[in-house]
């Protein structure tokens, strides 16, 4: 008996050691788990000496140990129910499973056992040497993480709960038949039935439950990644856009489309379009209706710009009136149908607009292989001359109408 004890309190500190790395601020001195465990000893023994109906102190074993860790921790009752209720039903299960088997060794019947102290103690010492073992080997496939995500994902933790209490209650059956006198060891393997049953039901609801919260976990975790990866994505484009556009238009600022220029020179890549862009009369708009006005004026033109272009070409604002458009992979002859768009829609924002005229100067150009290689600033300054032609060739008609 001496050893038994000894045993059971070993046990019980190893365990309170364990539950320390799951529940919240659980005490860490080993004085106090010193002292609970002789606590728990001395209940063992003062359970058995009082003879009391031995299903009785599974739930009193699950009421001390819930109320110990509610005590020395700062958990929620459902956690420390859950951590004292596996224990509990793991001890009830393997004693129920191991009594019938130790008893046919003796050559006694599981009444003769429970009312013969020496007996029983020594088959409690031999059952919690095994629960030792088994909890090793368990929590090679049970982490502490694993319970304490079970134990916070109230859906998972209350139905692990309900289990216990059902199986404990259940045990009722078997303990009834273990302490009856007339319990027969020929019928050991139906006996056996009840705490296998048990067993099973209880690991597959908490293996169902330890993957169903992991999946729950990683996608809360994916998700979290994405969202973070989308909102560095936002800031990345953000930082981007304030450095590559034009805060009032939004289409790109020089430094971007002279660098795009500068590459397609370097890797010899030609056959696009230039359109130089001229705002027609915006510092008469400006200095007679005011800046937001012109404002006003150099927006619409941009959206002009974009609506007459595909995605993949390029507008950029130089600056002030002045636009810049690269039209890629096109053939020459293509060119005038998207200076035809362009110019039709400026018409209609004319047709629109009441309080100014609309109108903007173009200069366009094909790029080649041969002009390519005459160099990026060459082909701005020929597409800014043309743009100039036509702007006083529109002065001209204008002053003839």
């Amino acid at each position: 008996m001496f050893l038994t004890v000894i045993i059971f309190f070993l046990f019980n500190y190893y365990f309170f050691t364990y539950v320390s790395k799951i529940l919240i601020d659980f005490k860490k001195s080993s004085l106090v788990y010193i002292s609970a465990s002789f606590i728990n000893t001395v209940l063992m023994i003062l359970a058995y000496e009082m003879n009391s109906p031995y299903y009785v102190s599974y739930f009193c074993v699950l009421f001390t140990l819930t109320i110990e860790f509610l005590i020395f921790s700062k958990s929620k009752f459902i956690q420390a129910f859950l951590c004292a209720g596996i224990l509990v039903i793991n001890i009830s299960v393997s004693q129920m499973f191991f009594i019938p088997i130790y008893s046919y060794i003796r050559g006694v019947t599981p009444y003769e056992l429970f009312n013969n102290a020496n007996m029983f103690f020594q088959s409690l010492g031999i059952l919690f040497i095994i629960l030792f073992v088994v909890f090793k080997i368990s929590l090679k496939f049970i982490s502490p993480t694993d319970i304490i995500r079970i134990s916070t994902a109230p859906t998972y933790s209350l139905m692990i709960c309900a289990i216990i209490i059902f199986i404990l209650t259940y045990t009722i059956i078997d303990v009834i038949a273990l302490q009856n006198p007339k319990y027969f060891t020929k019928y050991i393997l139906l006996f056996l039935t009840t705490p296998i049953l048990n067993a099973t039901l209880f690991y597959i609801l908490f293996f169902y439950s330890i993957k169903s919260v992991k999946i729950v976990a990683f996608k809360r975790k994916s998700d979290e990644l994405e969202l973070k990866r989308t909102k560095n994505n936002l800031s990345k484009k953000n930082i981007e856009d304030k450095i590559l556009k034009d805060d009032l238009t939004s289409c790109y600022n020089r430094k971007y489309i002279m660098s795009d220029l500068k590459d397609k020179y370097e890797k010899n890549i030609f056959n696009f379009a230039i359109l130089f862009i001229d705002i027609d009369g915006l510092k008469v708009v400006n200095d007679t209706l005011g800046h937001e006005i012109g404002d006003e004026y150099i927006i619409n033109i941009s959206n002009v710009l974009k609506e007459s272009v595909r995605e993949n070409d390029l507008i950029a604002r130089l600056g002030g009136d002045e636009f810049l458009i690269i039209i890629n992979d096109i053939q020459e002859s293509e060119v005038k149908y998207i200076l035809d768009r362009i110019d039709k829609k400026i018409k209609i924002l004319d047709k629109l607009t009441n309080n100014y005229k609309v109108s903007a100067s173009i200069g366009s150009i094909f790029i080649d292989e041969n002009l390519l290689k005459t160099g990026v600033e060459n082909i701005i300054k020929i597409a800014d001359d043309k743009m100039r032609l036509h702007k006083s060739y529109q002065k001209e008609n204008s002053s003839k109408c």
